[in-house]
């Protein structure tokens, strides 16, 4: 067992402390303004190359092997949470953290804060073969809120068989926030329960970086709900020809309350001022797994660049709207013709007020040149429409968008759906 222990821990006590940071740098961070609710808990944590006088005044001192090792009994060392009290915050320091294993919050209200994105890093070692951070244990619903913020997720994927940045069971109203989270094996934000009943919900994504994640970049799984996406960069998640995306929605219907595995819908969320492009399938996949997936905004968003769709809804998601985005550059794979947006057994879809070019571009894109287009050689090829309403889908609207190139046409398949396009509408 290595000798981890600095100083003793200090606990001052309880009170209510929820504020966050509005600047953040390496010398006047004070943790104890993030702590989760009725908690005042913090312990410092120095990396084995962070600056001398970080370590002098640091809690744990990590030797860069197995430093989730440090990390860890920090966490077991915060008190158990019970209602709004317990847990607490923990500051990774300055410099690169060596991870070999999972690094588990249980189901404590724990804040991990770094000093800044670029600053703090959590890198994956070779063969860990894991998920990186694992919040809630599955065991119950719900929890006071944890934080994650201001640091970088290394996955190291090329050395991993399989892992994904966060996996999180269960709990409520976490704040995941200025986290890069890149190169995992598989998801960069695994958001999936373990049962109808407990998964989770009502949490925060903001100001992230998430990108080069082998599957999903954010999944959100049956269950959850009341998800908020907001101001990230997603980019490049996914593998050419495998179903994973950017954000992908499901939902799992007719799972009982009882089982021992995840179901249920997926509903309430919002995706809104984020840049989503170059994900190597679709850019926002919704699954409605027959009659879940409901009450999401798509609102505000730059999203371009697919080799598929930019946006796929399909299997009973319903009531979604679609508005205020800048759409552009789908079907760049050359795998196979696509439109920018696919209603398949959908309904009550809106898409208005957004802006829509195709294509964007005159050379090949990175997933274009990896189906074997050269770069400078090959335009990009166009999408098959705006949009393309299948068979089974119907009370969708198209309204109120602005087209521009040399792709206009939406085709609609509903006998209630409608279009105010003055191009093609067709009706089957």
């Amino acid at each position: 067992m290595k000798d981890i222990l600095k100083v003793g821990l200090v606990m001052l006590g309880f009170g209510v402390v929820f504020l966050f940071f509005k600047d953040v740098n390496a010398n006047d961070l004070d943790i104890s303004k993030s702590s989760p609710a009725g908690v005042s808990a913090t312990i410092t944590i120095a990396a084995s190359n962070s600056l001398p006088q970080s370590k002098a005044n640091a809690t744990y001192v990590c030797d860069g092997v197995d430093d989730n090792v440090e990390i860890q009994a920090a966490i077991d060392s915060l008190p158990e949470t019970k209602e709004d009290t317990g847990g607490g915050s923990i500051q990774l320091l300055e410099g690169t953290f060596n991870i070999g294993a999972t690094i588990k919050f249980y189901d404590k209200a724990v804040s991990l804060i770094g000093t800044g994105r670029y600053s703090t890093t959590l890198m994956f070692q070779n063969k860990a073969n894991d998920d990186m951070l694992l919040i809630g244990t599955g065991a119950k619903h719900g929890m006071p809120p944890g934080r994650l913020a201001h640091l970088t997720l290394n996955g190291n994927s090329r050395f991993q068989t399989k892992g994904s940045g966060i996996w999180m069971k269960s709990g409520d109203m976490m704040v995941i926030e200025d986290v890069r989270i890149y190169d995992f094996k598989e998801n960069g934000i695994l958001l999936k329960g373990v049962s109808p009943s407990i998964r989770p919900s009502v949490g925060s994504i903001e100001n992230c970086r998430i990108e080069y994640n082998k599957k999903n970049g954010i999944y959100i799984g049956p269950g959850s709900e009341g998800w908020i996406i907001r101001g990230n960069w997603i980019g490049d998640n996914g593998t050419l020809g495998e179903p994973y995306h950017g954000i992908f929605i499901q939902a799992v219907h007719g799972v009982p309350a009882e089982a021992k595995q995840p179901g249920g819908a997926s509903n309430a969320h919002i995706i809104a001022n984020n840049l989503i492009w170059q994900n190597e399938c679709t850019q926002i996949c919704i699954d409605g797994g027959g009659h879940g997936g409901a009450h999401i905004v798509i609102s505000d968003n730059v999203i371009l660049s697919s080799p598929y769709e930019n946006i796929k809804i399909y299997d009973g998601t319903h009531l979604v709207t679609i508005t205020g985005n800048n759409i552009m550059s789908a079907s760049e794979s050359g795998i196979g013709a696509a439109p920018h947006i696919t209603l398949s057994k959908a309904s009550h879809v809106v898409v208005s007020n957004n802006a829509f070019a195709s294509p964007s571009r005159g050379l090949a894109s990175a997933a274009m040149i990896k189906a074997g287009s050269k770069a400078g050689e090959v335009p990009i090829p166009a999408p098959t429409a705006i949009l393309i309403e299948e068979k089974g889908s119907d009370y969708n609207k198209f309204i109120g968008n602005v087209i521009h190139g040399d792709v206009t046409k939406v085709i609609l398949v509903g006998s209630h759906s409608y279009t105010d396009s003055r191009e093609e509408q067709d009706k089957k």
